[in-house]
This record gives structure tokens, sequence and C-alpha cells, in this order.
């Protein structure tokens, strides 16, 4: 049975305080008896173990009633208190359901593209999961993995390795400025991750192997840096499909700039004896797959189209190829 403990080691049972407070405020050892669904006799004996252990009287005897004590009156007032804090740790020790706490690492453009349907199909499942985000370049999230920073780890990566999980390949596509007229005549001034990024490489390839010349006029750590340009019109980037924002889009002409293939998109698992990270895989898995295998650009939208209402797409173009720059 619970009980109470204080510096003079003295025991007082949880009973034995509601029983008091129900006397106290009922007046009546009968009253309070039924109050808690005991007999008389019981609730007379937890008023005397009370009494007994605090070594002083708690109530007055009169004919057909009880009256307090001024101790009984202010320990009453702390009894309140007491069971107070009790009924909440045990309703909340019943209720509370074990919430896990999942370390996810991903990339900024797909945490805003795919992150949130996931999470809401998590939420939709009712599945108990609380997370904790690092939006990091894909090389730094793979090392974290290793290191086990992160339980899971989404990331584009030249060489996998070989426990990661292919999620999904989306089509990769030029993206510009929808409120600027951008210059796409070379040398391609290009906004990208630092080196080792393979949405970098993926453009530089492309560009090299039509023969047109390059050059890095923004370079970012961060996904804000590289829409900023974008942004600007000062510059052009791929981007997977579902992961262009609003205010930007798809360079859609293979005069101008060379197809880019697809960006291969892995898991990487870290740490086991997560309950839930099957379900989060399966759900980028489900998210991401959905704008895999569609080579035909798009915006925002899910069906590979660009939407009535996508803004012309203005550039200027010269076919006539440059010399690289170097990135």
């Amino acid at each position: 049975m619970p009980t109470i403990r204080g510096d003079d080691a003295m025991n007082i049972e949880i009973r034995l305080l509601r029983s008091f407070v129900e006397i106290y405020e009922a007046g009546s050892l009968s009253r309070a008896a039924v109050a808690l669904g005991c007999t008389q006799a019981a609730m007379s004996m937890r008023l005397k173990m009370l009494e007994d252990e605090l070594a002083r009287p708690l109530f007055i005897r009169r004919h057909h009633r009880l009256d307090p004590t001024p101790f009984a009156a202010d320990f009453y007032a702390k009894a309140l208190v007491v069971l107070a804090s009790y009924d909440e740790l045990i309703s909340a020790s019943r209720s509370r359901a074990v919430v896990e706490r999942v370390r996810i690492g991903i990339p900024d453009d797909y945490a805003l593209g795919f992150l949130p349907d996931v999470i809401a199909a998590l939420l939709g499942a009712q599945a108990r999961i609380d997370f904790d985000i690092r939006c990091d370049l894909s090389a730094n999230l793979a090392a974290a993995v290793e290191k086990q920073d992160l339980d899971i780890a989404i990331a584009t990566l030249a060489n996998p390795p070989e426990t990661a999980i292919l999620l999904g390949e989306p089509a990769l596509y030029w993206v510009g400025s929808a409120a600027r007229v951008m210059d796409v005549s070379p040398p391609i001034a290009l906004a990208a991750y630092p080196e080792g990024c393979v949405f970098r490489k993926a453009m530089i390839t492309a560009l090299e192997a039509a023969g047109l010349g390059w050059r890095v006029a923004i370079q970012s750590r961060n996904h804000a840096g590289i829409i900023a340009g974008i942004r600007s019109g000062a510059a052009v980037t791929a981007m997977a499909q579902g992961t262009i924002p609003a205010g930007l889009v798809c360079i859609d002409d293979p005069y101008c700039l060379p197809p880019l293939g697809h960006a291969p998109i892995y898991a990487l698992r870290g740490r086991t004896g997560i309950r839930h990270i099957d379900e989060l895989e399966a759900a980028l898995h489900k998210v991401i797959s959905a704008f895999s295998g569609d080579d035909t650009p798009a915006d925002l939208t899910r069906d590979g189209t660009l939407p009535p209402s996508a803004p012309t797409i203005r550039f200027s173009c010269a076919t006539t190829a440059a010399p690289a720059s170097g990135r």
C-alpha cells in the first residue's frame, strides 16, 4: 500500500489520507463510509490508525457529528495537495503511452519536399514517434550514421554502402527563377553545394558531355543559399522531382541544357532497436517512389505534369558551346 514517508520515519498510507479527507468533508463517519464504499467500522478504524500515526486527535466526537481540531484543518489542506499530486502521478503513468524518439538525418531539399507527407502518414497510422531532425549534406549524414549519431539518414550518394536501401530515383531537372529572365548561355552559371554533392557532379558531367562551358556562380552548404541564388536569376541548379519549391520552375529545353538523369535516394540505417524504424522507412519509400520513374518535368505536382497555372519559363539561350571553366 502506498505510504507517505516523512523525515521522522512516519508512514502514512494513501488510503488513510483519502479516508481522512472524506471524513473531514462529510463531517460523519457513516457518510464518509458510504462515499468510499466501506463499512463505518472500517472507516472508524482508518481514522484511529491515522490519529495513532500522528499521535494526536483529528476530530472532537460529538453527538451525530465530528468537529475537526485546529490541527486537522491544517492537515486537511496539506492532505489535499498530497492526494492531488498522487492522483496526477498515477493518471499520467497509466495514460501516457511510450513515445519513441527517432533521430533522422535528411538534406534540406528532401526535408522540405518529402518529410511533411512522411510525418503525416505516420501520425495518421497513430505511430507514437517524436522526431529529432538534422538537415545536412548527404556525405555528412552518412558519416553521422556510422558514428551512431543518427538512427536513419536519407541521402544521395555516389558510392552508397552495401547496407543502403534504395527508396526511389526521382528525375533530376534544371531549375531556375519563375520571376526573372534567366541567361542560360554558356558558360552556364550554376548554384551548387560544395564539391562532393551528387547533384553538382550531375550538372557538370552533363554540361561537359554536351560541350557546354560552366561556372559555379553561387556555392552554399545551405539550401536557403541555393534558393536565394536561383530566385535572383543569377544561376540555375539541379533539383529532384518533388522537391522544387514555389517560385522556381523547370527549364525543359534540351537545346539549352542537357538532361540530367535521375537521383538515387537511399536510406541508411544506424542502430537497431527502434520500434517504428520500419514504418518510417516504408513511409519514406512510399512518398519518394511516387516521384520516381517519370521523366516529365514537374513543379510541385505529383502526376509528373506542370500545373496549368505554372509560370512561363523565360530564358535566353545561346547554342554555341564555350569551354568549361571548372568548378
